[in-house]
Formats: structure tokens, C-alpha cells, sequence
């Protein structure tokens, strides 16, 4: 575990650069360009989102969305990242990404229940971590974890062909 900590803070402090990008691996470039992206601005947080150029906030937005959903589904990243904001940030990261797809499913299927939803999963916060977990066979979400994708090949894809948005 302690490799994993040291390695997240080389990359969390040793700059890309251009020929970095060109070289490294996808695994390894994919969570190097979300550590260096994490320096300077917090994945879950509007106000430091928004300043970022349109790229690099597409890569980052869409990164959390998916693999927080792919570790505890849809109802957990929507009672961790609540804000109507953050999901107009990620429905535009999926346009900007040429990933209509995707995009469709968010908005279409996905939004609505999230938002008809939103006050119910807000009264589980005061709740203990079994009621959260119990929660689960209460949403409608569920029946869309599958639906969501990995898109991380396209992602990388972006972050090879713009490189100097990534060297940081």
C-alpha cells in the first residue's frame, strides 16, 4: 500500500510533459493526468471546475462520474455529488468528448429519476451508513449502473491528442 501512496504523490508532484504523455502507458498516463488534475482543482467542486479549459474539465468530470458509479453505483454518486451543477458539467464533458451516447443515457434516462429522487436520498444523510447501504433497494437508479461505461480509452485518446492542455 505504501508504493501506492508513493507513486500517487510522484505523480501528484512531478509535472507532465509532452513527451510523458506520448510515452507512458494509457493505465499509467490515466491516473497520472487525474492526480495532476487534482492539484489544481477539486474533481467534486463546481467553483473550481468551471475555470478550467473545456478539455480538461471534460476529462475530469467524466472520469468521476464513471468510475464513481462503477465503484458504488448511481444512487452513491448521486448522494455524494448531489448538485444539478456537477451533472450539467458532466452532461457537457460527454458533448464535448463527441460522447452523445453516453450523454443521452445521463440526461434521458438517468436525470430525471436522480432528480425525483433527490429529496429522499438528502434525508439520508443524517443516517447512519446502514441506511444509506439499505437504501439501495429503495432507487430507481440501480436498474442504470450497467448502462454507464468506461470511457477511459477515449478520454486518454483526447489527453494524446491535446497534450499541451495536460502538461502541467
Amino acid at each position: 500500500m505504501e508504493d501506492f501512496f508513493e507513486a500517487m504523490q510522484q505523480m501528484q508532484t512531478t509535472p507532465l510533459t509532452p513527451q510523458l504523455i506520448a510515452e507512458l502507458p494509457d493505465e499509467r498516463l490515466d491516473d497520472w493526468v487525474w492526480a495532476r488534475c487534482a492539484t489544481f482543482a477539486h474533481p467534486c467542486d463546481y467553483e473550481t471546475l468551471v475555470p478550467l479549459q473545456e478539455g480538461v474539465r471534460a476529462y475530469v468530470v467524466t472520469r468521476l462520474f464513471e468510475w464513481e458509479v462503477g465503484n458504488g453505483g448511481l444512487h452513491q454518486y448521486f448522494f455524494n455529488h448531489p448538485s444539478t451543477d456537477l451533472l450539467g458539467l458532466v452532461l457537457d464533458g460527454y458533448a464535448y468528448l463527441g460522447l452523445e451516447t453516453a450523454r443521452r443515457i445521463v440526461e434521458e434516462d438517468i436525470a430525471p429519476i436522480a432528480e425525483q429522487e433527490r429529496e429522499w436520498r438528502e434525508s439520508l444523510r443524517d443516517c447512519s451508513i446502514e441506511t444509506f447501504a439499505n437504501s439501495y433497494a429503495d432507487t430507481e437508479l440501480t436498474q442504470f449502473d450497467e448502462r454507464i461505461e468506461l470511457h477511459d480509452a477515449e478520454r486518454i485518446r483526447y489527453v494524446r491528442a491535446n497534450p499541451t492542455l495536460f502538461a502541467r
